[in-house]
């Protein structure tokens, strides 16, 4: 169940006249805590003047992967369904392929896209890819261990060899289960994966009244 508070923030910055001011990103009690002090803030599109609002602060436990940059930004967003999070919920499966494809550029080509449409930059294809040779010299070899991967992604890149004639097996891991399931918050191209997120008001100054 969502935070209330957090919750609500996210509903302030929905509205079309609102926007969100990033003031502080910085490092919690423990080492996978990172806090985030953030304003809402009144956007007039006539004048081009801001108006601050209230102030919270977002923290952020069990922190496994972050991009954050102060500043404005126009939406926020949690979410349990991003297949960013599928590195970190998702069990692992090793991909096994059997055959050579036509055009080797081309489905190296297919298989970057898929990751990029998919992981957009903060994954890439090389994180998962078997690293014993180049890409190009496992699919020229024709058979073997093309690599380990998310499960959705491994039924993603089993489906597009498929189309290329290749026959393909996807094989337990020896990656343990994930034990806890990750969020996702988004603030326009910041982000944080976290096991939880809550949010506060900032008493005083520049924040809540009491």
């Amino acid at each position: 169940m969502q935070d209330q508070t957090l919750q609500s923030v996210i509903e302030t910055l929905s509205q079309d006249d609102k926007i969100g001011v990033l003031l502080v990103a910085q490092m919690g009690a423990t080492p996978q805590e990172v806090q985030l002090i953030l304003q809402t803030a009144d956007y007039d599109a006539e004048t081009y003047t801001i108006t601050t609002g209230d102030t919270f602060i977002i923290r952020c436990i069990g922190v496994e992967d972050h991009r954050i940059s102060v500043g404005l930004f126009n939406r926020l967003l949690v979410t349990h369904e991003h297949p960013v999070l599928w590195n970190y919920n998702e069990v692992f499966r090793q991909i096994y392929f059997k055959g050579t494809p036509d055009n080797i550029d081309g489905l190296m080509l297919e298989l970057n896209q898929l990751y990029g449409q998919h992981y957009g930059e903060v994954r890439n294809l090389a994180q998962d890819i078997n690293r014993m040779a180049p890409l190009e010299t496992i699919l020229k070899r024709g058979n073997g261990l093309l690599g380990e991967m998310a499960r959705p992604m491994a039924e993603k890149v089993k489906a597009l060899f498929e189309r290329q004639g290749l026959e393909v097996n996807l094989l337990p891991s020896e990656q343990e289960d994930p034990p806890f399931n990750h969020v996702l918050l988004v603030m326009d191209d910041s982000f944080v994966i976290a096991q939880l997120f809550s949010a506060d008001p900032v008493e005083g100054r520049g924040g809540q009244s009491s």
